[in-house]
């Protein structure tokens, strides 16, 4: 069965039942997938038949996320990944009987490459698992309620040289193995329907500056927008802040031109607030900015970010607090911090919603005030639930070696940026940590 939600937010997560009218439809593709393991040390596949999927006899039946790796990085082991390569393969309808949307696969986490075919047809390749990717998959969608066939193959061979965060490399320094790299789909994968003109996912960009106070907040905007059309588009971009009882306290309205075939980001007027309920680790309020797209009275998209207004200062020298205290709004906080490995024995990094949760509750209780993902980019919901409960998090992304080689550095400033992008609107970020 799938789970429908009418909203994005991040892709899962409904802010205040904003979006009872959304114009885009987010379909969990969780459940019921087939999947199968090789732990041959081989490299990365080069062909595809749909005919592998004729015998599924010796394929287990999962549900994503999933880890083949049951995590034997504690015991810090030399090698204490698992090598090799998973495919995953999942079935799925879909009835849509308008021609002018996109469909888009959003896989939030595949380790450590992901090649990914739908009905027979190549729709992309992502080198990293720790970040997102989205694939536009409408030419290889079936709509018209056939069978649709999805095949992910996820490798983690030995040896890799090109990415950040893998185990050394497969180091001979004892303890590199403690990180542990997930093999297989280990994050939530979703289909996502749109308009041909839509939001970027993360295409919100929301920031205000240290010259906020109680009095009055200046929110800086921007948004990227895609056009998938042959035409000239004129695009109204709407802006709505609500507090949280759902008032609005702020607006505002762009005209904007947007070219064919181009993925653009739109600069957007400046957002006022007066007397703005600031975000702290005591009372972490959230404002829902609402980002809508409109074309001659019709509504294209729809996006709503929760959105906390603070500042973080590091002022170092000032009295009468003394050198390198932190400042949240001007008031100092003492770090009362944990780090945590993405980990549990028996799968790893597959976490479910309520895992996280529980995760994040236990080291709330426990009187802890600030979270370092240790020491790679964690799943976002751990990011959702830190702005909700007023936790300082400190993100890592970390290169235990660095192989100076073209790929290397070209895929490190891939992920670099998707890093940075999907965690930019956060109030709880206060650290962005490169190891």
């Amino acid at each position: 069965m799938f789970k429908y939600f009418l909203c994005f937010v991040f892709p899962i997560f409904c802010f205040g039942g904003l979006q009872a009218q959304s114009p885009r439809d987010t379909v969990r593709l969780d459940e019921d997938w087939l999947t199968v393991m090789d732990e041959s040390d081989s490299s990365l596949y080069k062909g595809f038949h749909l005919d592998n999927f004729e015998d599924l006899s010796t394929w287990k039946q999962v549900d994503v996320p999933h880890n083949w790796d049951q995590y034997g990085g504690y015991r810090r082991q030399i090698h204490g990944n698992i090598h090799g390569y998973a495919w995953y393969r999942k079935t799925f309808k879909v009835n849509q009987q308008s021609t002018d949307k996109r469909f888009y696969l959003f896989f939030e986490g595949v380790g450590s490459y992901a090649t990914v075919w739908l009905n027979g047809k190549k729709v992309g390749f992502h080198a990293g698992g720790r970040t997102t990717f989205t694939l536009d998959v409408t030419d290889a969608v079936y709509t018209d309620g056939r069978r649709n066939i999805l095949a992910v193959r996820a490798d983690h061979p030995a040896n890799i040289r090109d990415l950040p965060w893998v185990d050394g490399g497969c180091s001979t320094e004892r303890g590199f193995s403690e990180g542990s790299q997930p093999l297989g789909i280990f994050r939530p994968v979703s289909l996502i329907v749109k308009n041909q003109v839509n939001i970027t996912p993360f295409g919100p960009h929301y920031w205000n500056d240290e010259t906020i106070n109680e009095k009055k907040t200046t929110i800086h905007q921007t948004v990227e927008v895609r056009n998938t059309t042959s035409t000239n588009r004129a695009l109204t971009l709407k802006t709505t802040v609500r507090d949280r009882s759902g008032k609005i306290v702020a607006q505002s309205s762009d005209e904007k031109a947007i070219l064919p075939y181009v993925t653009q980001e739109v600069m957007l007027q400046d957002l006022n607030i007066s007397s703005p309920h600031l975000w702290s680790i005591e009372d972490p309020y959230l404002y829902a900015i609402e980002t809508e797209i409109w074309e001659s009275q019709v509504l294209l998209d729809r996006e709503v970010t929760p959105y906390g207004i603070r500042t973080v200062r590091w002022p170092k020298g000032l009295k009468p607090v003394g050198e390198n205290t932190l400042l949240v709004n001007n008031n100092p906080v003492f770090i009362h911090g944990i780090a945590e490995y993405e980990h549990k024995l028996g799968n790893s990094h597959a976490f479910s919603d309520q895992e996280i949760l529980a995760r994040v509750r236990d080291m709330k209780a426990m009187g802890f005030n600030s979270f370092r993902d240790a020491h790679q980019p964690h799943n976002l919901r751990y990011q959702h639930y830190w702005d909700q409960h007023g936790v300082l998090l400190w993100t890592q992304m970390a290169a235990h070696i660095w192989f100076d080689t073209p790929a290397f550095r070209e895929n490190f400033k891939t992920l670099l940026k998707d890093w940075v992008k999907e965690r930019r609107n956060s109030p709880s970020v206060f650290l962005w940590g490169l190891e």
